[in-house]
């Protein structure tokens, strides 16, 4: 059961990265981007709990912020058109 929901997840993975690319915007991209970031989180999760490895949630947990992070650097760059 658990192998599906990962299959699931990596086939929407495809389309979040379909919409990264031919988003109109750059706000329908950095969703696409947060989108995908939040599903290769539960992807680490899911292979965490298949493989009995605990190390992966920490990876994902610090995945999570920095992808966290990221997001809101590059709303705030785009919000402030290019000043750093």
């Amino acid at each position: 059961m658990i192998n599906v929901v990962v299959y699931i997840l990596a086939f929407a993975t495809v389309f979040t990265i379909l919409r990264i690319l031919l988003g109109p915007t750059i706000w329908d991209r950095l969703l696409g981007f947060n989108l995908m970031s939040s599903k290769l989180i539960m992807l680490i999760v899911m292979c965490s709990i298949i493989f009995e490895k605990n190390f992966l949630l920490d990876i994902a947990l610090t995945y999570a912020l920095i992808g966290f992070v990221s997001t809101l650097f590059i709303a705030r760059f785009v919000r402030d058109r290019g000043k750093i």
